[in-house]
């Protein structure tokens, strides 16, 4: 079976995105930061917070799907 972890912890999330612990605390609280509860338990999806950044970045310009290499 394969080792990877699926989901990270609150200090993980702040170590691997370099946003604070207590800022990702924040997000969860209102919602937010993609997480699952289980019981007292918060877990973070890596794909969901992987999304997540991509979603809130600015200033990212994305490949011109028509090939026109002159933005038009």
């Amino acid at each position: 079976m394969n080792k990877a972890k699926l989901c990270l912890s609150a200090a993980e999330v702040s170590e691997k995105t370099g946003i604070s612990l207590s800022s990702v605390r924040k997000l969860t609280r209102y919602g937010k930061l993609p997480h699952i509860r289980i019981g007292r338990r918060i877990l973070y999806p890596i794909t969901g917070i992987e999304e997540w950044l991509t979603q809130n970045t600015i200033g990212i310009t994305t490949p011109n799907k028509g090939g026109d290499n002159n933005g038009t």
